[in-house]
């Protein structure tokens, strides 16, 4: 009876949470844990005063009065990419503040921001540096000192990408992650499925980064009806415009996020349609690298979204501008690379996930 009444005493149970809590402490980040979070708020935080500015900047009279550089149909579109970027730079500041908090999620997060900052800074520099030795410069400017500063400015992202991607994926820092896990376990006994379903520990690390970074695609889809001019869209060597553009960019998002939900679910079915779906953007990309008539698409590009003329410098390197496509390719191919080496373990992982899911 005396076991029962201690058991019911709220001072004894918040004695017994007191030793439970010190017994097993909560963990602390380690010192690169904590810089590289950081470094993510820092980032995010520049990045987000940046687009504010340039926000600002742009809601002027300058670009709003009749005449002005930018034409008037493209100016919403811009907004919105504006504000979505400035919705990746506030994420990335939670993301660094949840990660000093050894969340595993951040960790998997801040692992699919490394991903794409590695992919644009690359492809950043190699447009950057091609449009310099193909285009002539301003005499008063210096290409040497211009290809430096633009060689900082995207060098400084690829190094933080491969400084995370190297730290976040060692074994010592990945075990840090697991510690709060465990010692909240200890606590309180939770249930088996309490386990995120959309960040399942059984599921390999590179199909869970690429799941999360198809399922983003996600949110563009209730955006693009709505959008105020229609995006030309290129499928296939076909230029398509107007609403059956909008439908086919709808189509496109679609056909990228559900795999990606899919994977993050550990459904069987979504790792061949992921397969798929990056094997059809593969030769979408190299029929618009190859295709005759990219040129008088680009061209007619420019004239659908009422663009102003190419300066007659710039014109000549429209027809390489199709090369660049090729390099586009680049994450449709790790996607598949990764997951073609990836399927055994993800394919156990759902049969697991299908057989702790089935009634007893």
């Amino acid at each position: 009876m005396s076991s029962t009444l201690s058991n019911d005493n709220p001072f004894c149970s918040l004695r017994y949470t007191a030793i439970s809590i010190a017994m097993n402490p909560v963990p602390r980040a380690s010192a690169s844990i904590v810089a590289a979070g950081i470094v993510a708020i820092i980032g995010g935080a520049f990045s987000a005063i940046s687009v504010l500015f340039f926000l600002f900047a742009f809601s002027s009279a300058k670009f709003t009065a009749p005449g002005a550089p930018i034409p008037a149909s493209i100016r919403p579109f811009l907004y919105f990419v504006w504000i979505f970027f400035l919705a990746c730079d506030v994420f990335a500041i939670v993301v660094g503040t949840q990660l000093i908090r050894l969340r595993s999620w951040a960790r998997i997060a801040l692992l699919a921001i490394a991903g794409c900052l590695l992919f644009f800074g690359v492809i950043g520099i190699g447009v950057i540096f091609f449009t310099l030795l193909v285009t002539p410069v301003d005499p008063a400017v210096s290409k040497p000192l211009l290809a430096s500063v633009l060689a900082l400015v995207y060098g400084i992202p690829i190094a933080v990408a491969l400084w995370w991607f190297i730290l976040l994926t060692r074994l010592s820092i990945v075990q840090q992650f697991q510690l709060p896990a465990a010692s909240n376990s200890s606590l309180t006994a939770l249930p088996a499925g309490s386990v995120s379903r959309f960040n399942n520990p059984r599921c390999p690390l590179a199909v869970r980064i690429v799941g999360w970074y198809l399922a983003s695609f996600l949110l563009f889809l209730p955006i693009v009806p709505f959008l105020p001019i229609h995006i030309p869209a290129y499928c296939f060597g076909h230029f398509f415009r107007g609403p059956t553009a909008t439908l086919v960019l709808f189509l496109s998002f679609a056909l990228l996020s559900v795999p990606g939900i899919g994977l993050l679910l550990l459904r069987r079915w979504s790792l061949p349609l992921t397969i798929a779906s990056q094997l059809i953007l593969c030769v979408n990309g190299l029929f618009a690298a190859f295709s005759p008539s990219f040129d008088a698409v680009m061209r007619d590009t420019f004239v659908e979204l009422h663009l102003p003329d190419l300066p007659v410098a710039i014109e000549p390197t429209l027809h390489y501008v199709r090369y660049f496509n090729l390099l586009g390719l680049i994450v449709p191919v790790a996607i598949i690379v990764a997951l073609v080496l990836s399927r055994r373990s993800f394919y156990s992982a759902a049969a697991d996930n299908a057989i702790a899911g089935s009634p007893a």
